[in-house]
């Protein structure tokens, strides 16, 4: 099954790949990182990175302490700020990761994911579902820049083999 030093691997790869979807993102505007686009379920750059960054802080909570109640957010105005919320998470993540064994990782366990409601999840598939929630979003991030005509080169965001 899964260990801790194969999920950091993957999960370090996944936000290897984040940290240069943010970093491209640079090419935009201040106007067009909060630029509302239609077809998108959240409307901007910005909100969309916020998003795929807090669904990990999500996870995080239900594997680590159970989730008690909606967390608010505090704003996150730049790409900056977006970043440094995402190295903290990423750090969370690994710190779970460095210590959680293998009986850990593998086994199912009754989880709180919403207030006063569980669920059985086996730990090693929230952190996998957070891996492909970060490649699901940063689709969705390169496609709205290209829908606002960046970028003009390619851009390769997919999983880092390298």
């Amino acid at each position: 099954m899964y260990d801790g030093e194969s999920l950091l691997d993957i999960h370090g790869r996944a936000h290897e790949s984040l940290r240069r979807l943010i970093a491209f993102c640079h090419v935009l505007t201040a106007e067009e990182l909060q630029r509302p686009l239609p077809g998108f379920g959240f409307p901007t750059v910005l909100v969309q990175l916020e998003h795929t960054i807090g669904a990990e802080v999500y996870w995080q909570t239900v594997v680590i302490q159970g989730y008690s109640e909606e967390v608010t957010m505090p704003a996150r105005p730049d790409l900056a700020a977006i970043e440094a919320f995402r190295e903290q998470t990423a750090a969370r993540t690994r710190a779970y990761l460095d210590d959680a064994t293998g009986a850990e990782l593998n086994t199912p366990r009754l989880m709180i994911s919403d207030p006063g409601q569980t669920r059985l999840l086996r730990p090693a598939d929230v952190i996998l579902r957070v891996v492909t929630h970060i490649f699901n979003h940063q689709g969705q991030v390169l496609a709205m820049c290209r829908s606002m005509g960046k970028p003009n080169e390619t851009i390769d965001l997919d999983y880092p083999v390298d």
